[in-house]
C-alpha cells in the first residue's frame, strides 16, 4: 500500500512539474493540432471526391462536405478497399456502416500516436537522470516506484491530450461536415480516443525502458524512434513471412511481442477481443517498462 501512495506521489509530482514547465500545454496542444489538422485535410479531400462523384452522376455539388460520403463509403469498391486495408473479415463486419469522420479520425489516431507518445514522453526519465534530479527523489522513494510512477503520469497526460483531440476532431467535423452534429458521433469518437490511449501503452512503456539506459534526453528520444520503427518493420516482416519456411518462419512468432500484432482487436465491438488486446497491450507496456527498469537498478546514478 505504501508503494502504491508514493507511486501516486511520483505521477503527482509529474503533472506538478508538466504544469509548472508549461509542458502539459505543449503535450495538449500537440495532440490537438495533430487531430484538428488531420481531420481538416481529411475533410478537404472527402469534399474533393464527393464534387467529383457529383460531377460523373451530373449532381448539384454541395458546399459543404459529408452530404454523399454514407453511399460513397458503402459502396462495393470502398468495401473492397476497407477489406484490404484491415485485411480481416471479422474487423470488416465490425466497421461497416459507421460514420466515415470516426474512422477517418480512428485510423489518424492509431497511426500519429505511437511517434508522439516517444516525441512528448521519451526523454522524461532521462532528464531527470542527466539532470541527477533522481537523487533527491529515490532518497524519499524506491527507484521502482519512481519509474512506475512518472509512467503512470505520463499515461494520464497521454490518455488526457487523446481525449481533448477526439473533441477537437468532432469540433472540426460539426463545423464542415454536414450531419455530423450528433451527440452519438461525439461519444464514438471519444471511444475511439480511449482505444487509441491503450494502444499508446506499449509505446509510451517501450520509449520509457528505453529512457532507463541514457542520461542524455535526445539520445532517449532518438532510441525510442528507432525503436517503434523496428517495431512496425518486423511487423511487416512477420506477416510477409507467415507461409514462409527456414528460420525466417520464426519471425511470426515475435507477433506476440510486439504491439502491432494486437490492434486489430481494439478495432471490433465485442467485449472479449477487445479486453483480450487490451490486456496484451497494457502487459507489453509494463514489460518493456521494466526491463529498462531491470537494468536501471543495478546503475549508479
Amino acid at each position: 500500500m505504501n508503494e502504491l501512495r508514493q507511486m501516486w506521489r511520483v505521477a503527482c509530482y509529474e503533472w506538478f512539474d508538466a504544469l509548472r514547465s508549461r509542458r502539459a500545454l505543449v503535450v495538449l496542444l500537440l495532440y490537438l493540432a495533430a487531430a484538428v489538422c488531420n481531420m481538416h485535410w481529411s475533410i478537404n479531400l472527402l469534399h474533393k471526391l464527393e464534387n467529383e462523384l457529383a460531377t460523373v452522376l451530373q449532381l448539384p455539388q454541395s458546399e459543404r462536405a459529408g452530404v454523399v460520403s454514407t453511399a460513397l463509403w458503402k459502396s462495393k469498391p470502398f468495401q473492397s478497399m476497407m477489406k484490404q486495408m484491415t485485411q480481416n473479415d471479422l474487423v470488416l463486419q465490425d466497421i461497416t456502416g459507421k460514420h466515415p469522420v470516426e474512422l477517418i479520425y480512428a485510423w489518424f489516431a492509431f497511426f500519429y500516436t505511437p511517434l508522439l507518445v516517444v516525441l512528448v514522453a521519451g526523454n522524461r526519465i532521462a532528464e531527470d537522470i542527466g539532470s541527477g534530479a533522481v537523487r533527491y527523489v529515490i532518497f524519499r522513494t524506491s527507484r521502482a516506484s519512481w519509474s512506475l510512477g512518472k509512467f503512470m503520469g505520463q499515461t494520464l497526460m497521454i490518455g488526457l491530450a487523446l481525449l481533448l483531440s477526439g473533441a477537437g476532431a468532432y469540433a472540426v467535423a460539426k463545423c464542415r461536415l454536414a450531419g455530423s452534429g450528433t451527440p452519438d458521433l461525439f461519444l464514438n469518437m471519444v471511444q475511439w480516443s480511449a482505444r487509441a490511449w491503450v494502444y499508446s501503452i506499449p509505446y509510451l512503456g517501450l520509449a520509457m525502458g528505453l529512457s532507463h539506459l541514457t542520461r542524455s534526453a535526445s539520445k532517449a528520444t532518438i532510441m525510442g524512434i528507432i525503436a517503434i520503427a523496428a517495431c512496425f518493420v518486423l511487423s511487416i516482416l512477420s506477416r510477409h513471412f507467415a507461409s514462409d519456411i527456414g528460420w525466417r518462419a520464426g519471425l511470426p512468432y515475435l507477433n506476440v511481442l510486439l504491439p502491432d500484432d494486437h490492434k486489430m482487436c481494439l478495432w471490433r465491438n465485442a467485449a472479449a477481443p477487445l479486453v483480450t488486446g487490451s490486456t496484451y497491450l497494457i502487459t507489453l507496456g509494463f514489460c518493456y517498462l521494466l526491463a529498462g527498469y531491470a537494468i536501471f537498478r543495478r546503475r549508479d546514478v
